[in-house]
């Protein structure tokens, strides 16, 4: 008896040592990812500030500006983005107008904040539309533009990404899942009636541009991390492109504003005496200049941002630390020029294609370790995209920083635009590999058949890594097709 009391005695023990020891596994562990989570976010906070002064940053100069257009994704990013600079072109007697392109009605933060409900109606999405263009109206008129220059589209709240690839044609429009509307029926919106698709919004683009003739364009930046606003800088550049090529006259400069991207801005919360540098990763794909806010400015720019009530009841310590010294802009070059190569540049003896050195190639570099994430993960991180053409194909390469490997999906998505008629094509490799599509270390190449394509004269291109979820992506960059030398007789 007192044997076995002996060996019940023992195997408590020995229990409570082992779960002793798995205590302090766990509690291992949870500091250990406890270090990892506050060190991934000291990591997010550097990248999000290039921490340079401003005096590295060119001063933007208004001078031979006539006419200011300003495009923003939804209501607020107006005044986020270029409130300062708004205000001073409207000192300076510049024409400015403001285009708003989404009516905001999918936040559903602010939607249960606005209606102190936490179960929506797809009517409580259009009441918050219909705040939250007032808002911008008060918030616009607070910097001094009058209220018939603002244009309110009314497109839906997270739907431009979709119009742009999925829902191109009048015939099959997008439907808000907030709203259940797949036409826009807002009162106030100039594009009254359109249905929710591409080809409306590039045509209601390209009637602005040719109706308002800007000089200077302020966009949203192609790296944005929001939906809306990538997909807006596309359309951006391509109703200017196409406007272009039938009015070479019209020439407007382009500026990209950045919203959303990691933690930037830091820091959050009200700074007005700080300056505001762009993300360090994304200081390498452009030239940045600033515009210096004057304290008259700042302070103009702080009270038209209190008109955004319902956003700064939720996000207020986000948005007001867009209020600094200076908005800073990139500059948007013009788009990549495609030569045609004559003669044969593949070596292909074993299918895998290759180029010769001294090949001309445009290079459209993406940001690089830009996430905690893609710091970690090489093999799904894309460095950039090259293109080369070659008779009636097109080959793009999808450059990583790390190996190609089958554990990710590797996805390049092609808009083939002519001025007349626009296409797509998409291509992968990982579990399932599309036609053509090679790999050469560090290096995807995607082929493009052009005349299935409608031998377009633009390419838009955006590539993405996934496993499940999307893991990075690039932003659109457009390409434009040059003639081959007996096209050009």
């Amino acid at each position: 008896m007192a044997r076995v009391a002996g060996l019940h005695l023992s195997v408590q023990r020995h229990s409570a040592g082992r779960l002793r020891h798995w205590l302090l596994l766990l509690a291992l562990g949870l500091s250990v990812c406890a270090l990892l989570l506050v060190s991934g976010a000291d990591y997010e906070r550097y990248l999000a500030s290039s921490g340079r002064p401003l005096e590295a940053y060119p001063a933007l100069c208004l001078d031979g500006v006539k006419r200011l257009l300003v495009l923003a994704p939804h209501c607020d990013d107006e005044v986020l983005s270029a409130g300062g600079l708004i205000r001073a072109a409207l000192e300076d007697g510049l024409d400015v107008r403001v285009v708003i392109v989404t009516a905001g009605d999918s936040y559903t933060r602010a939607a249960r904040a606005e209606v102190r409900r936490r179960h929506l109606s797809y009517r409580d999405y259009i009441h918050l539309a219909e705040v939250r263009q007032h808002e911008s109206l008060d918030g616009l008129m607070r910097l001094g533009l009058p209220s018939d220059h603002v244009i309110f589209l009314g497109y839906p709240e997270q739907g431009l990404a979709p119009m742009w690839w999925d829902h191109w044609e009048a015939d099959r429009p997008f439907r808000s899942r907030y709203t259940q509307r797949e036409r826009v029926e807002y009162e106030r919106a100039a594009s009254f009636g359109a249905p929710h698709c591409g080809a409306a919004l590039l045509v209601d683009l390209r009637l602005l541009l040719r109706r308002y003739r800007p000089d200077l364009i302020v966009m949203p930046h192609s790296n944005d991390t929001h939906t809306d606003h990538r997909a807006l800088s596309v359309f951006t550049l391509m109703a200017v492109e196409l406007e272009r090529a039938a009015d070479p006259t019209l020439r407007p400069r382009l500026l990209a504003s950045l919203v959303h991207y990691g933690l930037y801005p830091q820091p959050f919360g009200l700074s007005p005496g700080l300056p505001l540098t762009p993300p360090r990763r994304l200081e390498a794909l452009g030239e940045w200049v600033q515009w210096r806010l004057s304290p008259e400015q700042v302070a103009a720019k702080r009270e038209a941002l209190a008109a955004y009530r319902s956003q700064l009841r939720v996000s207020g310590y986000y948005l007001r630390a867009f209020v600094r010294q200076n908005e800073p802009f990139m500059q948007v070059d013009e788009v990549v020029a495609l030569g045609y190569l004559e003669s044969q540049a593949f070596e292909d003896p074993n299918g895998v294609p290759t180029l010769p050195a001294g090949i001309p190639m445009p290079e459209l570099g993406d940001p690089v370790s830009d996430s905690v994430l893609r710091r970690v993960a090489a093999d799904a991180d894309i460095a950039g995209l090259r293109a080369v053409r070659l008779g009636d194909r097109v080959w793009v390469a999808v450059q990583l920083r790390g190996r190609a490997v089958r554990a990710y999906d590797y996805r390049l998505y092609v808009r083939a635009f002519t001025p007349d008629a626009t296409a797509t094509w998409s291509g992968r490799y990982g579990r399932s590999i599309s036609d053509g599509v090679q790999v050469v270390g560090h290096t995807i190449w995607f082929p493009l058949d052009l005349e299935a394509l409608g031998q377009p004269t633009w390419l838009a291109l955006a590539a993405e890594t996934r496993q499940g979820v999307v893991l990075d992506q690039t932003a659109w960059v457009v390409l434009r097709l040059e003639e081959a030398p007996w096209e050009a007789q």
